[in-house]
């Protein structure tokens, strides 16, 4: 039986949709009240790599690299996606650091951690390379993780086989559960942390089903609850949890929030063009598309058009994530003259349609930080068309806001805009379009401002916290 903290981490739990959501979720609104409504801020981006891995360390992403910004304007438009193993993290984890203190911990299918290894307590991985690993071995055979249950992933699905993704999503999150619940209930540990997936994903692909606001909601149909009912299940079990152990402190966190991926988008190489900091190649203004742009949008239309009807199979998505070269259909180094280009959109933004992203100079700037900050106060004023409000809520140099070894793999400058609006690449006679692509893909999108953090018998010291501070609430909470 754990002794001394139980803590749950739900992957893309919304502050906002627990609100709206109160009446269904007696325990989670419940805790939230009692607590006074915290603010929890993710890390920037606001993604589940690095988010989770700044809830392990305590680190914010430019002091553990866990980050995936990539350079579209290097050489050759290189895309490589964001390898690490388990050596990122080994001994600098709060577990490894609270069994250094003599705390022993149980840890249940962590993100990030890909093989796992042997601690002073039990730790079950999720799948990695065609297996679950369960340290000590020999409580495999007790636990049995279901691989088959575990190691599904359904992005991009069809239509018609949405009512199979919605299943696997309440399988999954019935197995996450019971392993948790048989961990809470036979280990003899002082810590318990499990990780639970299922939130997050149901939400990007099940958001314009559940939202009668977005542009692709179709109208009353049978996934209309699914988001809901995943946070029920959660509630449930925060329940079941507290009371089977009534006086056991809990500490519940999500990494970011989530709500509706922007709809909108703004043409931010646009923006850096008519400012004189971008020179699309062979010169022009860019608003006269080329053959191949194009050939881009037509492939990107198709695409669209068989993810809706037939989805992407599984070997497709395992293909893709290997080699993403599929990337320079929203995102190209070949698009700009960069002898005369001095800046231009991160890569996170030109492909995602995110509200927040960052802006990257040219390797052959002399005095970056003059350039940024002249970039910085050409942006801030810019109006969102047809209104009087700002576009973006802020833009900073990166260097202002983070400061470790890693911070060369973040864009020089970043921002977060209106969540209505999400970032563009192409160039284009107009600045603001109502319409943008990635969100009829995957609908969901991460939000920065929204995380959950909620606890019982625990005390919140403050109410407004960053993701850094998840770290030292549990070293406070075991006097470490």
């Amino acid at each position: 039986m754990i002794k001394k903290l139980i803590i749950l981490g739900i992957d893309g739990m919304d502050k906002d949709v627990v609100v709206r959501y109160k009446d269904k979720l007696p325990h989670l609104y419940g805790l939230m009240k009692k607590n006074g409504f915290p603010h929890l801020t993710s890390v920037f981006p606001a993604d589940t790599m690095p988010a989770w891995s700044t809830i392990y360390t305590g680190m914010d992403p430019s002091e553990h690299g866990i980050i995936n910004f990539v350079n579209v304007g290097a050489k050759n438009n290189t895309y490589k996606p964001l390898v690490f193993d388990d050596s990122a993290f080994k001994g600098k984890t709060f577990w490894d650091v609270l069994n250094q203190h003599g705390i022993s911990c149980a840890v249940i299918l962590p993100m990030n951690i890909k093989e796992g290894w042997e601690i002073n307590g039990l730790m079950i991985t999720r799948p990695y390379e065609g297996k679950i690993r369960v340290y000590p071995q020999n409580r495999e055979s007790f636990y049995n993780p279901r691989f088959d249950i575990l190691g599904t992933e359904g992005k991009f699905t069809s239509e018609k086989d949405l009512a199979g993704l919605r299943d696997e999503f309440f399988a999954k999150v019935n197995e996450e559960i019971r392993l948790t619940r048989l961990a809470i209930e036979n280990e003899d540990a002082d810590v318990l942390f499990s990780y639970f997936s299922t939130t997050d994903g149901i939400q990007h692909d099940f958001w314009r089903h559940c939202d009668p606001n977005h542009p692709e909601y179709p109208g009353s149909n049978e996934y209309g609850n699914v988001i809901r009912d995943m946070y029920v299940a959660m509630d449930e079990y925060v329940g079941e949890v507290m009371e089977k152990q009534p006086d056991t402190p809990l500490l519940i966190m999500s990494d970011h929030g989530h709500g509706a991926r922007p709809v909108y988008t703004v043409r931010i190489n646009e923006l850096l063009r008519r400012g004189g900091f971008l020179t699309p190649k062979g010169g022009g203004d860019g608003s006269k598309p080329s053959a191949k742009k194009k050939i881009k949008k037509a492939i990107k239309k198709a695409a669209l058009g068989i993810v809706k009807g037939i989805g992407l199979p599984k070997w497709a998505m395992k293909l893709a994530k290997k080699f993403p070269v599929w990337k320079s259909l929203f995102a190209s180094a070949a698009d700009f003259d960069w002898d005369k280009t001095q800046a231009y959109l991160s890569d996170l933004s030109a492909l995602k349609n995110y509200s927040y992203g960052g802006i990257r100079l040219n390797d052959n700037v002399a005095d970056k930080d003059a350039l940024a900050d002249k970039i910085i106060e050409y942006l801030k004023p810019v109006k969102i068309e047809s209104e009087e409000k700002n576009l973006f809520e802020w833009i900073v140099r990166t260097n202002t806001f983070y400061h470790g070894p890693y911070l060369n793999k973040y864009p020089e400058i970043i921002y977060q805009m209106d969540e209505r609006w999400g970032g563009e690449w192409e160039l284009g006679k107009n600045v603001f379009e109502k319409g943008g692509f990635m969100y009829m893909m995957s609908p969901g999108g991460h939000r920065w401002r929204t995380a959950v953090l909620m606890t019982n018998n625990l005390k919140l010291e403050k109410q407004n916290y960053e993701m850094t501070d998840i770290y030292e609430i549990i070293m406070g909470a075991l006097d470490q």
